[in-house]
């Protein structure tokens, strides 16, 4: 979506004149912030900054509210600006607004892209989209039949179609990139209705686009700028808002146990087991020391240690079998489990900056290089461990010896494809 550069807006500056008799007052510094019209609804609503993360930014997550962004509506705002949905979604894919729901008007012209969009799903997007057995029924046959049923479902199977085409020919082709625009709005519109009215009938459908939109995030981090280097928060936090459709889908298990988002729930809540995870943390405990006079320096108490080591647990078990040959299974759904089941007060420590948290998020990325082969993901991984290392002090450099190690020679990781 386009983005729009907007002006900054000052507070008001005190006018009073000052007497001969009166020293002058100091004069408040002015507070300035970016005045957001790319936050979700809710946000822009309560005139609150939005992370922007999605498909549930934090404050919905937090409040649990609904949650919604699409186009602004074109009606004058409550600031009394009025806002325009972007052309490339308005003219060039006919995908309309109406008091604020998004509205792809049925005609033969859709009804043909849906169906060359469905086929090459089908036939050439989910074979790329998984290594395991289980994946691959998910992600493929089981998801193309929900699509049949769901609109949901069909807009985010649409929009990876859409996202794979233009991969495939190398971004050469804009249609296929307007489509994607297109199906992923309505993708995020349907699925957020979802969310805020999980129950049986629609948790499915819900873990399954909630899939899609966490493929679509992994291409949205092989293609962003990193200079200057910012940390991906907004990736970080998109994937991990995927956790509270799964979370709620837990209470409903009961009543439906053998339903496709029972198995996923039961499955992603056995990673969530703390006593689980950390048995496996213990390759990375060095990454904890704190002794040398840098390290002293930083924030350090129980809570901030046990966020780290919750964090090291998330795949500290993918990092002990990165050199083997014969990698055991179960590797590359942990890698992609990472930025769902991460603690959220880690993703805060990322998005301060602080060296250590860069760290040790340097070392998940070299894992997920595991899967440079995978087109969704490519050289993401060593990008991001590279642009880490040119924004860590000095002084913590020592620390990021193994990841850098691996990345002069990446064969010495094996290979998941």
């Amino acid at each position: 979506m386009t983005e729009t550069t907007l002006p900054l807006v000052g507070g008001r500056e005190e006018a009073s004149q000052q007497t001969q008799t009166q020293p002058p007052r100091k004069k408040h510094a002015k507070l300035f912030h970016k005045k957001s019209r790319t936050g979700c609804r809710r946000c822009r609503s309560r005139r609150v900054k939005c992370d922007e993360a999605r498909p549930i930014c934090s404050n919905c997550t937090r409040l649990d509210l609904e949650c919604g962004y699409g186009p602004p509506s074109t009606t004058p705002t409550s600031e009394g600006d009025a806002v325009r949905i972007p052309a490339a979604l308005s003219v060039e894919n006919n995908l309309v607004e109406s008091h604020g729901v998004l509205h792809l008007p049925e005609t033969e012209a859709r009804r043909k892209l849906e169906l060359e969009l469905f086929h090459h799903y089908m036939t050439e997007t989910a074979p790329t989209l998984g290594t395991e057995r289980s994946a691959q029924e998910f992600i493929g046959p089981a998801l193309c039949r929900a699509a049949l049923r769901s609109d949901a479902v069909l807009y985010g199977l649409c929009m990876l179609s859409a996202l794979h085409k233009a991969y495939t020919s190398n971004f050469s082709e804009p249609q296929h990139m307007q489509h994607h625009s297109t199906y992923l709005n309505l993708a995020l519109q349907s699925h957020h209705k979802h969310v805020a009215r999980l129950d049986t009938d629609n948790v499915d459908d819900s873990c399954m686009v909630s899939s899609t939109l966490r493929v679509y995030a992994y291409v949205q981090l092989q293609r962003r700028d990193l200079r200057p280097y910012a940390p991906p928060i907004e990736w970080l936090r998109m994937s991990n808002t995927s956790t509270v459709v799964f979370r709620k889908a837990l209470a409903l298990i009961e009543k439906n146990p053998d339903s496709l988002s029972g198995k996923l729930t039961l499955e992603i809540s056995h990673h969530l087991d703390e006593k689980r995870r950390l048995e496996h943390s213990d390759e990375l405990l060095h990454l904890l020391r704190h002794q040398e006079p840098h390290e002293l320096e930083e924030e350090w108490n129980d809570e901030v240690y046990h966020v780290y080591r919750r964090t090291l647990s998330c795949f500290g078990w993918v990092w002990k079998h990165r050199f083997d040959r014969h990698p055991p299974p179960g590797m590359s759904r942990r890698i992609h489990l990472f930025p769902m089941i991460v603690d959220s007060q880690f993703v805060d420590y990322v998005a301060q900056r602080r060296p250590r948290a860069l760290v040790i998020l340097a070392h998940y990325f070299t894992l997920l290089a595991l899967h440079r082969d995978f087109w969704y993901v490519g050289a993401a991984g060593f990008r991001e461990v590279r642009a880490i290392a040119a924004e860590l002090p000095l002084a913590w450099q020592g620390m990021l010896s193994q990841p850098l190690e691996i990345l002069q020679d990446p064969s010495l990781l094996c290979k998941i494809s």
